[in-house]
């Protein structure tokens, strides 16, 4: 495409580059394939991955080189960007766009949806395949396309489906359809059970004696010996009867079978990692990228992607399991405490509690399993640096009744002296402490704007 090519075209100019990544899974993989990239062609590369791109945060990166390329954020915030910034940059992004930029590779200009077809590690290894030979990154492209929660229907599509061909092409990815939950290698069952999100298993996702009981009634040993078994322990035959009674299990829980049969799907795995490694799997692999920036280490992500099977990928273990551990913590918190509503929204509000960093995730998890209902998005807060940070969640159900959470986090916390952004059905925001009131007042002012729209 022209535009990969003439924004190529720009940072072959130049020979030292500072690359500016977000710090989720998404965002550590875009990252990675890009400073892969150009350390393949020859540049001086420097990185740091950011919680978001704040006002301040622009501060402290300017000195840190000439030449910027924002990779996974930088469309919402090209205002602020233009005026910082003097001389050209490159913004790589799939999240709404504040402004059009000449030397901005977007999700729209490829004609695919942010949320949907492309995500910002996708875009990343688009470009990056104009500036060196980075085909064996495609597989990192779809851990952070997985990451970012786009696969559709069990599948991923668009470009991001182009991508993955680029993997299997090379043998690094085998795609095979199975129980496509969550945790199926490094997982415990139980716990495989508990964290599943996406799909949210009513009953069972948050509830961890109801996914013993459920295991128990299904006949199926959660243990062999003193070793927790995990999904990819399972017989075929065993497979079949866990399968089997899942289906009647959320069948009498009101899903049809058309909603039961989208359990199966395509699993990914990167055939070059241990078997039982969370390496194996993509949405596992994601998660381990994801430990690491939110607990504050998004560089041992990075280098984990890059190839390190060494002393970063034995920290990224440990934040990993320390994520796990933070994240039964909290899920248990919101159990306990329950949520709040407004007319047209949920949420929680954590304080110091729940880490900002995970209290999205957490939100997520909490979302729809018995205790929050998805009729209407739920905010979650919690304090961060001296500010309170917000997430905000949405089906895809109210996602297509006209809910944009991405409008709804920028107006909303623009109203109270905020920032913010991000998708249609997942968002984010930074807001001043005391001002929460004020902002779910706009959040139901916007949220009942748009559905009115539709």
């Amino acid at each position: 495409m022209k535009r990969i090519r003439r924004i190529a075209g720009e940072i072959r100019k130049w020979e030292d580059v500072v690359v500016i990544g977000h710090y989720d899974a998404d965002g550590i993989a875009a990252t990675a394939i890009m400073v892969e990239a150009l350390s393949r062609a020859g540049k001086n590369v420097k990185y740091v991955n950011l919680k978001q791109l704040y006002s301040d945060d622009l501060e402290k990166i300017q000195n840190m080189g000439e030449h910027f390329i924002f990779v996974d954020f930088g469309a919402g915030q090209l205002p602020l960007l233009l005026r910082s910034f003097e001389k050209p940059f490159v913004v790589v992004d799939h999240h709404r766009k504040a402004a059009e930029y000449p030397l901005m590779l977007h999700a729209e200009d490829l004609g695919a949806v942010g949320h949907r077809d492309v995500s910002g590690a996708g875009l990343s290894y688009l470009l990056a395949k104009e500036l060196a030979d980075v085909k064996d990154m495609a597989k990192i492209a779809v851990v952070g396309a997985v990451g970012d929660m786009q696969m559709r229907k069990g599948r991923l599509v668009g470009i991001n489906r182009e991508i993955l061909i680029d993997a299997v092409s090379t043998g690094d990815i085998f795609a095979y359809k199975d129980l496509s939950l969550y945790g199926r290698v490094s997982r415990p069952l139980p716990y495989m059970l508990m964290f599943s999100t996406d799909p949210i298993l009513p009953g069972l996702t948050a509830n961890e004696s109801g996914c013993f009981r459920f295991l128990e009634m299904a006949g199926i040993d959660v243990k062999d010996g003193e070793r927790w078994r995990t999904y990819v322990d399972l017989s075929q035959e065993e497979r079949r009867k866990l399968f089997t009674a899942l289906s009647y299990y959320l069948m009498r829980r009101g899903w049809n079978t058309e909603r039961v049969s989208r359990l199966i799907g395509e699993v990914y795995d990167i055939t070059s990692e241990d078997l039982h490694s969370p390496l194996r799997e993509v949405r596992e692999f994601a998660t381990l990228l994801n430990a690491a920036g939110r607990h504050g280490c998004p560089e041992v992500g990075v280098e984990v992607c890059r190839g390190d099977r060494g002393s970063k990928y034995e920290e990224a273990l440990s934040l990993w399991n320390k994520h796990k551990r933070m994240l039964r913590e909290g899920i248990a918190w919101v159990l306990e405490r329950g949520v709040e509503e407004t007319e047209y929204a949920y949420y929680f509000h954590a304080r110091d509690r729940i880490p900002a960093p995970i209290v999205g995730i957490v939100a997520g998890m909490v979302y729809g399993s018995g205790l929050v209902p998805t009729d209407r998005p739920i905010f979650a807060f919690a304090y961060e640096d001296g500010w309170v940070k917000v997430s905000a969640r949405a089906t895809h159900d109210l996602v297509a009744r006209g809910v944009d959470l991405s409008v709804v986090m920028r107006e909303a916390s623009s109203r109270v002296g905020g920032e913010g952004g991000g998708h249609k059905p997942a968002a984010g925001a930074r807001i001043p402490k005391g001002s929460e009131e004020d902002f779910l007042r706009e959040v139901d002012r916007i949220l009942a704007t748009l559905l009115a729209s539709v």
